[in-house]
């Protein structure tokens, strides 16, 4: 309990300089529509169903979300080592693309933060979609009422807990949410080719990752219009101010010179941002380093 008050006070501080640096952001922007956007004097000519609370709630959610799925990754790591070297080598295949050799003996960490890229990667696919479907089309053509509907199905899932899960399953509360959740777990099981049931304290770490995600999608489109998501790929230079290292800490006397891969993606708030998370590449003396290998990296609030 010590530790979990520690964390969420972290969290709090966290989406405090968040809103803080959107503030500011937002009063220095160049990019604000018509006489000057302010995230607290809505215009409603300009941006609909946006409110300071709509804002607000995005932030905690996003930061929630990223919490939630580095939580999954941990779950998932304690697991994989009763799963043998199948899962493992896996793992090293689906890394391969972004020139990541890790060793899972002398540094587990380093496997927290790999795995939780590759779970984002998942469960932000086609964030950009009606309900994460390829192809889908708006059930809700009138673009007020559809961003109400939003956001009237945030305050609803936003208090769902794990026992009311257990007790009535996803579908009771919202189709689309189960579907989500389904074709997510699928996902998941098919990228670490995984062939056990999963124990329950792993697949409440999946409902609390699978909540948040959908969560910020609920928030992302009750506006509109939508507030759109970004990622970086491989080898793109580094941009300090649409990025985050994750490494940074650890590597202080470095200068990151360009994305190793993405950890977490971006949202642009109108015209701030919510910087994504990478791991980068470094420069030191005309010698590129690699942090995140052998030496692994401290984890992150």
């Amino acid at each position: 309990m010590t530790e979990l008050e520690k964390k969420l006070n972290k969290l709090e501080v966290y989406c405090h300089n968040l809103k803080s640096g959107l503030d500011q952001c937002n009063s220095k922007s160049p990019y604000r529509a018509g006489k000057g956007f302010d995230i607290h004097h809505h215009q409603q000519n300009s941006v609909m169903g946006c409110s300071d609370k709509v804002i607000e709630q995005l932030l905690v959610s996003v930061s929630e979300a990223r919490s939630s799925v580095r939580l999954l990754s941990r779950s998932l790591t304690m697991q994989l080592r009763h799963m043998g070297v199948r899962v493992y080598e896996r793992i090293s295949v689906l890394l391969q693309p972004y020139d990541i050799k890790i060793s899972f003996s002398k540094n587990p960490k380093s496997v927290l933060f790999y795995l939780e890229a590759l779970l984002n990667k998942a469960f932000f696919e086609d964030f950009e979609t009606v309900g994460f479907q390829k192809s889908s089309t708006n059930q809700i053509l009138n673009p007020i009422d559809r961003c109400e509907a939003n956001y009237a199905s945030f305050n609803v899932l936003k208090e769902l807990t794990w026992d009311e899960v257990l007790n009535k399953g996803t579908r009771h509360f919202s189709e689309e949410f189960s579907k989500f959740c389904d074709w997510k777990m699928n996902e998941i099981v098919a990228m670490l080719g995984w062939n056990r049931a999963w124990p329950e304290p792993l697949l409440q770490a999946f409902f609390g990752a699978s909540k948040s995600v959908w969560l910020v999608h609920l928030l992302a489109n009750s506006v509109h219009p939508g507030l759109p998501i970004f990622r970086v790929d491989k080898c793109v230079r580094f941009d300090s101010v649409y990025m985050e290292d994750m490494g940074g800490d650890r590597a202080k006397k470095l200068v990151p010179t360009m994305v190793r891969i993405m950890v977490a993606p971006g949202f642009y708030v109108y015209g701030n941002v919510v910087k994504c998370k990478v791991l980068c590449r470094y420069y030191n003396n005309n010698n590129i380093n690699n942090v995140g290998d052998e030496k692994g990296l401290t984890l992150s609030p």
